[in-house]
């Protein structure tokens, strides 16, 4: 078949393009896997940094809690300035100077002789890095309110429990997978759609408005080949080329997670457990007729464009308009139904985060499929059509 040979001819020049190979073999295969480890190392150390900070804290009011001030005394790494007033203290925190501040009024040993509540203010900068400041303080107040909930019940000669009316137990009844397929399955998608968008745009720039900056489109023109078979033979690499690049994506992500020293045993199980052949495949599944969506679409863009410059400008704002739908799937609340399936995009990231939860209703799932292969239908037959007018290959 000539489309074939057009393909063919297509595959061969791509290959030489070591700008194109790099984008979709080398940055997807190689280059996420050190992503994600390096963020997993930096998210860890900054951690391990927060929790062994040495906080400052400003105790304001000692001499209405001494007891409370000697249980923040005794906690390790946290320094405490008590000759700091309290109209300094907002500023103090923003320079961070202090990291928190504790008021205590002046009423708080009477509120607690008399079994009332006493008033505690603090002060804290809620951009703090892990909110390592506030933990420290609710842990100590926690601690030291049950000590004292606990003097009180025991001079009204009380049992604890009479003051809770209920047993609450929550059992929830999803599982692991549904779990990590909520949580992961939101982003991961985004991922996907994300490179195969990036491995379509530069082979279709280069197959539309870079043959007509070189001179060869008109070579192809001349070729007994059909307007057709020549978009046809184009279409097929740049859909193969995204396909490709969503894939190892996908695959670069599962290589980086089994490579990461910190993720703990029992998760790697899971995402082991998880992504098996099946869950992969229907994955793919959904990114073929996206990656022949982006293809079509890019293709005419790139042979509407006069020169490969200015086909850059026209594709650029699409990596807005694609991000756009794929970061709504990740949002609570956003589910796969009749509606959503039908978006494009939106309806990729919803089913694959229904795919890998495990809980994916075959309805719609036959929906985006239906919803896919018809906006990919459209937009080639659309890419051909442009193809077919001589005042728009001819535009330069």
């Amino acid at each position: 078949m000539k489309f074939l040979i057009i393909a063919k001819k297509e595959i061969l020049d791509i290959t030489r393009d070591k700008r194109t190979l790099l984008m979709m073999i080398g940055f997807p295969l190689l280059l996420m896997p050190v992503l994600i480890g390096t963020m997993m190392k930096i998210t860890t150390s900054q951690a391990e940094k927060a929790s062994e900070k040495e906080i400052k804290i400003a105790f304001i009011g000692k001499q209405y809690a001494p007891n409370l001030l000697n249980a923040f005394s005794n906690l390790d790494k946290l320094i405490i300035l008590d000759q700091i007033s309290i109209d300094s203290v907002q500023s103090y925190i923003q320079s961070e100077y202090l990291d928190a501040a504790i008021n205590i009024n002046p009423d708080y040993e009477s509120n607690i002789n008399n079994n009332s509540q006493a008033k505690i203010n603090i002060f804290y900068k809620g951009t703090d890095s892990f909110g390592t400041a506030k933990e420290r303080i609710q842990m100590v107040l926690e601690q030291f309110e049950k000590s004292i909930i606990e003097l009180r019940m025991n001079k009204l000669d009380l049992k604890p429990n009479i003051v809770k009316a209920y047993n609450i137990e929550f059992n929830d009844i999803a599982s692991k997978q549904e779990k990590f397929g909520k949580l992961a399955g939101g982003w991961l998608p985004y991922v996907f759609i994300l490179f195969g968008f990036m491995g379509a745009m530069y082979p279709a720039l280069d197959l539309g408005s870079g043959e007509k900056e070189r001179g060869t489109l008109e070579t192809i023109l001349s070729s007994p080949a059909s307007r057709f078979d020549i978009v046809l033979g184009k279409f097929i690499v740049i859909m193969s080329a995204a396909f490709i690049t969503a894939f190892l994506a996908l695959a670069g992500i599962l290589i980086g997670i089994q490579q990461i020293s910190v993720i703990p045993p029992a998760f790697l199980t899971l995402v082991n457990e998880i992504f098996t052949v099946k869950t992969i495949a229907l994955i793919m599944t959904l990114v073929l007729p996206v990656s022949a969506f982006f293809s079509a679409v890019l293709l005419g863009l790139s042979i509407y464009a006069k020169s490969f410059k200015e086909a850059q400008s026209i594709v650029a704002p699409l990596n807005i308009v694609i991000i756009f739908p794929a970061v709504i799937g990740t949002l609570p609340g956003i589910e796969l139904n009749m509606i959503t399936s039908l978006i494009p995009i939106l309806n990729v990231s919803l089913a694959s985060k229904d795919i890998i939860a495990g809980v994916i209703n075959p309805i719609y799932m036959t929906e985006v499929y239906l919803s896919l292969f018809g906006f990919a239908a459209l937009s080639l037959y659309w890419c051909v059509r442009s193809f077919n007018k001589e005042s728009t290959i001819f535009r330069n």
